[in-house]
């Protein structure tokens, strides 16, 4: 658990400077914790640390108003990790409602793909086509091991909360499996 949360290892170094400027917006907690757990994965030879919760209020509407288009996506980013479903699907949906095409977008899309929230996966299932196969691929070579988590996550996540609905292993109707299948597309590929 952290108290204090280095952003700037979460996003790529060509982003630093943005992630400063966001970070700044960030509401300040005295007490507890502001992230908890961690991601690690690696963005075009780049080791990047993620933060798997966080545990923070949403920055002011008004504060959000005065940031560049990427620093917004930065921040919107940032709140994908939220403790809180809602705020990760709303910071999801101004993802695409903004097209926020910027290749480091992904690795937070992947990583709530692992997540139970089917509301979620329906939304970002569309927005990783966005994506190269190539840019798909660098990724999936980088990063086998993490993204063979994430596929372990949507089966075992299934299991616990859609197999009621979705019945059959790897039946194509749940969102969950054909992103998997995506994912195994592009690392059989790679």
């Amino acid at each position: 658990m952290n108290r204090k949360w280095n952003w700037a290892a979460a996003f790529p170094q060509s982003c630093t400077d943005d992630v400063r400027v966001v970070a700044r917006l960030l509401p300040r907690r005295l007490f507890g914790t502001v992230t908890w757990g961690t991601i690690e994965v690696t963005f075009y030879g780049e080791p990047l640390i993620l933060p798997y919760r966080l545990y923070l209020n949403e920055v002011k509407e008004e504060k959000i108003q005065t940031l560049t288009d990427r620093q917004r996506w930065i921040l919107y980013c940032m709140y994908t990790r939220h403790h809180d479903g809602y705020i990760r699907e709303k910071h999801v949906r101004r993802l695409e409602q903004e097209q926020a095409k910027t290749d480091w977008v992904l690795l937070y899309l992947i990583e709530l793909t692992g997540e139970y929230v089917r509301e979620i996966l329906e939304r970002i299932e569309p927005m990783l086509q966005i994506w190269s196969e190539e840019q798909l691929r660098t990724f999936a070579a980088a990063n086998k091991r993490y993204l063979q988590r994430i596929e372990r996550r949507i089966i075992s996540y299934w299991d616990l909360h859609q197999r009621r609905d979705y019945p059959v292993l790897w039946n194509s109707d749940y969102v969950g499996f054909r992103i998997a299948q995506y994912y195994w597309s592009s690392r059989a590929h790679s």
